[in-house]
């Protein structure tokens, strides 16, 4: 299944890139290996890069991933995903009103959405876990977030090494933030063990089908990681709209995209009837990185305690923010030559540091972690 972005700024062919590492293998082994790796992507454009949507500097600002592995099934990931977030709704009960709201249109059926993670923002006074309405759709949600194919799919764009390379600046920032978090409350909820990301939404469909907007409680210098599930033709609907950019991008069931969500607006297409489709949409609030920042508490009390030199410094790194962020977005000349912005990230990935992106620190073992929430019927 190929992910084509109809939107490339660029004329030239996108790279073929490295799949993953095959330094285990030898012989035959590693030639048969890497002979199905260049069928697979000549058949189907399976894991490659295209140019993306880029900026008038040549830096990457959007990235549309193909699904991850040659000689997977990755229909049958797809369809247990899919399956998994079908069953989690049917075991939810929402209002009337959770099937309308911003990111979905005043008409039609709408669609409801479940959230875990944590965030600081919409009042709270603190850091915290994001709390379901319903105990039930607490346990439905843990549940399909449990389930490997959900999994796989959520997680395989931050563990190929194309997009770890290609983001590794930003996705650093998220687990750093995140692990900082982690240690200072041992109880905030997350999701995926291995993501960089504080917060998970499922849109459950059936049709998901967002009008014009952006996540402005989102970091503003980052990504927001999008993975489209259900069935659907993606020729005929579902199209990702990039209002900012003047783009309209297929996006076909089992491929992720990273968009800055927080600042640019973009919608989503209506499909046809009788289709579904679900997404799973993994982010930051913005909220939690100033948090840390102001040694875990928020604007207003650090501002109440802090000295006009503290304030002073503090504005001087704002106005500085945005040349420092720029410099975290890979650029596409690099990418074409297969230059992935430094031998340290590969170092990084090889030595396991922050490769896997894993929650538990050394201040946290397993015995320690949440229990899980008890299903009630």
């Amino acid at each position: 299944m190929a992910c084509e972005d109809s939107g490339s700024t660029s004329d030239e062919e996108p790279p073929t890139l490295p799949i993953g590492p095959t330094a285990a293998l030898t012989g035959k082994a590693k030639k048969k290996d890497q002979k199905c790796r260049q069928d697979r992507h000549h058949a189907t454009s399976a894991y490659t890069l295209s140019p993306g949507q880029l900026d008038r500097k040549g830096r990457i600002i959007g990235v549309l991933i193909a699904p991850p592995l040659p000689g997977e099934d990755w229909d049958s990931v797809l369809k247990a995903a899919t399956a998994a977030m079908q069953e989690a709704r049917d075991q939810m009960s929402f209002p009337a009103s959770a099937y309308h709201h911003r990111r979905a249109y005043a008409e039609g059926e709408g669609f409801p959405t479940a959230v875990q993670g944590f965030a600081f923002r919409g009042g709270r006074e603190k850091a915290g876990s994001i709390k379901a309405s319903l105990a039930k759709n607490a346990t439905a949600m843990e549940e399909m977030l449990d389930n490997p194919s959900v999994i796989r799919m959520a997680t395989y764009p931050i563990h190929e090494r194309p997009l770890f390379t290609l983001c590794y600046p930003i996705f650093v920032d998220y687990h750093r933030n995140k692990q900082t978090l982690l240690r200072e409350n041992l109880h905030l909820r997350r999701m995926f063990a291995h993501s960089p990301f504080a917060t998970v939404t499922a849109n459950l469909g059936p049709a998901s089908v967002s009008p014009p907007h952006t996540d402005f409680g989102n970091k503003a210098d980052g990504m927001c990681l999008i993975g489209a599930l259900g069935d659907f033709n993606a020729d005929r609907g579902r199209h990702l709209v990039f209002w900012d950019y003047e783009l309209i991008i297929r996006f076909p069931p089992g491929c992720s995209i990273l968009i800055p969500s927080a600042v640019v607006t973009h919608s989503k297409t209506p499909i046809q009837d009788g289709e579904e489709h679900f997404s799973l949409i993994q982010y930051s609030a913005g909220g939690l990185f100033w948090w840390v920042k102001n040694g875990f508490q928020s604007d207003r009390s650090w501002l109440e305690s802090t000295t006009a030199a503290d304030i002073e410094r503090r504005e001087a790194e704002c106005k500085a923010r945005s040349a420092t962020t720029l410099k975290k977005i890979s650029l596409w000349k690099d990418m074409k030559v297969k230059n992935y912005t430094g031998r340290s990230r590969m170092e990084v990935w090889d030595s396991g540091d922050v490769a896997d992106f894993s929650d538990l620190t050394d201040d946290e073992s397993e015995a320690e972690r949440p229990a899980k929430r008890a299903r009630h019927t």
